[in-house]
């Protein structure tokens, strides 16, 4: 009987060597052992995309290959993704919209990671508007058409905006406190415009703080789109370049659901 036994825990050690010695079997192996390596992440969906400029360390949209204009000094800071557009006073980028590989339709979409700087206290972040006709270069106001994605201050926070033109009137996206930022802490936020005929929604991160009536939004008269100010379309009432973070800008000539906005958020921050 003992015997036996004493064969059962020779057969149970060796066992247990042979296991411990496949677990560590890369310690000595030369060349190492290679484990797989996890497949990358599948790469954000440019179905229906008309515009992508990712500032890393270049002012191209990579759909059409053409650079913005520059005006002052913007330059470039970490990202949410690799670098971003930097802001800076009086410092914007404007992108004509006849280099665009389509016209913008009725439905579209503008995506994009924003990290505010609270000064100043008010500012343009991408604009799409006409020429206010008959009014000064520092009076430009005309809101019939085109878009305005702009910030304010709220009590301290910064309270993320928009407007829409339908040709003759504009409709407003003002999601009140849950559209603010607190530039105290500063985190990058997904913020993303999405048009519809029948309707316009706002999001952060992927939740809408804002929705407003459309009957169908109107390009007449635009020709440029402002990033990093209201200026030279919006800059009336002050909202001018913004010293903000801005990355990954994405322009889709459709409207994205939530939950498709949801997946660039959670690709981008995985």
């Amino acid at each position: 009987m003992k015997k036996r036994t004493f064969i059962y825990q020779l057969v149970l050690i060796t066992v247990l060597g042979l296991a411990i010695s496949s677990c560590f079997q890369d310690l000595g192996q030369n060349p190492p052992f290679d484990y797989p390596e996890e497949p990358p992440k599948p790469p954000i969906s440019e179905d229906g995309q008309l515009f992508y400029m990712a500032f890393n360390d270049s002012y191209k949209d990579t759909k059409s290959n053409k650079d913005a204009t520059i005006t002052g000094n913007p330059g470039f800071a970490g990202g949410k993704v690799e670098k971003a557009y930097a802001g800076a006073k009086d410092s914007y980028l404007t992108f004509k919209l006849s280099d665009m590989p389509a016209a913008l339709g009725s439905a579209v979409t503008v995506g994009f990671w924003y990290k505010v700087n609270a000064s100043p206290d008010r500012a343009g972040i991408i604009v799409i508007g006409p020429v206010s006709e008959g009014a000064p270069a520092n009076a430009q106001n005309n809101r019939t058409s085109g878009f305005r994605i702009f910030r304010e201050n709220a009590g301290g926070k910064q309270r993320i905006k928009a407007n829409v033109g339908n040709g003759t009137a504009d409709s407003w996206l003002d999601g009140g406190d849950k559209a603010d930022i607190d530039p105290a802490i500063s985190p990058w936020k997904y913020l993303a415009l999405v048009l519809t005929e029948g309707k316009a929604f706002f999001y952060i991160d992927g939740e809408e703080v804002a929705s407003s009536d459309l009957s169908k939004i109107s390009w007449a008269g635009c020709d440029i789109m402002s990033i990093g100010s209201g200026e030279p379309r919006f800059n009336e009432w002050g909202h001018l370049s913004d010293n903000s973070l801005i990355d990954e800008l994405r322009i889709y000539n459709k409207a994205l659901t939530a939950s498709q906005i949801k997946e660039i958020v959670n690709h981008d921050t995985e």
